[in-house]
């Protein structure tokens, strides 16, 4: 290892960080398919994200954000909570709006 790290550790290197990056994306898929399928079809509340949502009813995230009319720059890692309050409606409307889209989405696909 030590011939292998002083004749070539441009290629030492660039093998260490692809073997970092490689487990760092192996880590966030394990994670991913542990988590999704126990929040499938949650119930929508304030702190969850459009991004979410639609992650978790399995819809269209641009569907969505067309649905409630939110600005496209402000779309991101906005709450649902901040959403309604930004549109001066309540959380109980947002929601009834999101799960409608919802609805019209899965009816469309079907």
């Amino acid at each position: 290892m030590k011939r292998l790290w002083s004749d070539h550790k441009l290629l030492v290197l660039g093998f260490l960080g692809a073997l970092i990056l490689t487990t760092i994306l192996f880590m966030r898929l394990i994670a991913d398919v542990a988590y999704w399928p126990q929040h499938q079809d949650e119930p929508i509340s304030g702190w969850m994200t459009v991004g979410y949502v639609a992650h978790s009813y399995d819809v269209d995230k641009d569907g969505l954000i067309q649905a409630l009319g939110i600005e496209t720059d402000l779309r991101r890692h906005l709450t649902l909570k901040a959403v309604a309050d930004g549109q001066d409606m309540s959380l109980a409307e947002l929601r009834n709006a999101l799960l409608k889209a919802i609805i019209d989405q899965r009816v469309t696909s079907d």
